[in-house]
């Protein structure tokens, strides 16, 4: 069976401290919202974000990407 994509970013966040969590987690919001001209990794960066997000529910902690999304998206544009 072929293994998903993201599993081994999804692997990595698991081991990651809240702390660094939250840090990648705006890392990711920050790429994820810059506009770039037909770059195919732009949407890695997307699903990179969507991993962050996941996690972050996961853990029981929404908030920590509420507040990355809000600090970090409307700078990214």
């Amino acid at each position: 069976m072929e293994r998903d994509a993201f599993a081994t970013f999804r692997e990595y966040l698991e081991a990651l401290p809240d702390d660094l969590l939250e840090s990648v987690t705006e890392d990711y919001v920050w790429l994820a919202g810059l506009v770039f001209e037909e770059v195919p990794r732009h949407t890695d960066f997307r699903q990179r974000r969507e991993c962050c997000r996941e996690e972050c529910r996961r853990r029981g902690i929404p908030q920590l990407y509420e507040l990355a999304e809000s600090l970090v998206a409307p700078r990214a544009a």
